[in-house]
């Protein structure tokens, strides 16, 4: 299944980012002049190829957290500079189609921690990607991080529709997604909240989420040194 789970996506990824390309070149009009209705339809075209992909992502990201011998490579990092800004170049754009105003809560300077960077990006990757894709327009996404003794706490908040406390505990199992109808018919996976707990704990942390449901959502991890 993994195995499949892996090929299948794999396959997928690269002709997609490929479409995403094409469709991106139409629109800067380098292969002339592109009237309203055909920029609309290529606009369109763009959007779904660029949600396929994220979606893509999200598979490959889980059939990689599943295998048994998948090892935390853990090495000193800066945390803003080799997770956040990482994570950032890959959810810009779904930030700025939602008009989110995006705001770090953190100090300026280094975040020295032990940790392994390309995973903890998927995690960021994938709250920050929840949090554009679930806030209102032109609603606020907070990131905070901060260092207290030898944790690293990490939170992501939007302002949306949030979550029912009933709700809470669906929230990182694999392939589910909430009832709520105004939820339910946002494009998602089911697998992107399971992934963040899945390396969160192979880091030795926890991750938890709160809410008030119509005003917001907050998704945080704690890392141990």
């Amino acid at each position: 299944y993994l195995e499949m789970l892996g090929f299948v996506s794999h396959e997928l990824k690269a002709p997609l980012a490929s479409l995403v390309m094409d469709g991106e070149t139409l629109l800067g009009g380098y292969a002339g002049n592109v009237d309203e209705a055909a920029r609309a339809a290529v606009e369109r075209m763009v959007r779904k190829a660029s949600y396929l992909g994220r979606l893509v992502k999200e598979y490959l990201d889980l059939a990689r957290v599943e295998q048994r011998d998948l090892v935390v490579r853990r090495v000193p990092c800066d945390f803003g500079a080799d997770v956040v800004e990482p994570a950032l170049d890959v959810v810009r754009a779904l930030l700025e189609e939602r008009s989110c105003r995006l705001v770090r809560d953190f100090a300026s300077g280094a975040l020295p921690f032990l940790l392994d960077p390309e995973l903890m990006t998927v995690v960021l990757v994938n709250l920050l990607g929840n949090a554009a894709k679930y806030a209102r327009d032109e609603g606020e996404v907070r990131l905070s991080a901060r260092r207290e003794g030898d944790a690293l706490r990490v939170a992501v908040r939007n302002e949306g529709p949030g979550f029912r406390p009933e709700e809470r505990a669906r929230l990182f199992r694999r392939f589910s997604r909430l009832a709520d109808p105004e939820l339910a018919g946002r494009p998602g996976s089911g697998v992107g909240l399971y992934t963040c707990r899945r390396i969160v704990r192979l880091h030795g942390g926890r991750i938890d989420a709160d809410s008030e449901p119509g005003s917001w959502a907050e998704f945080r991890f704690e890392l141990p040194a």
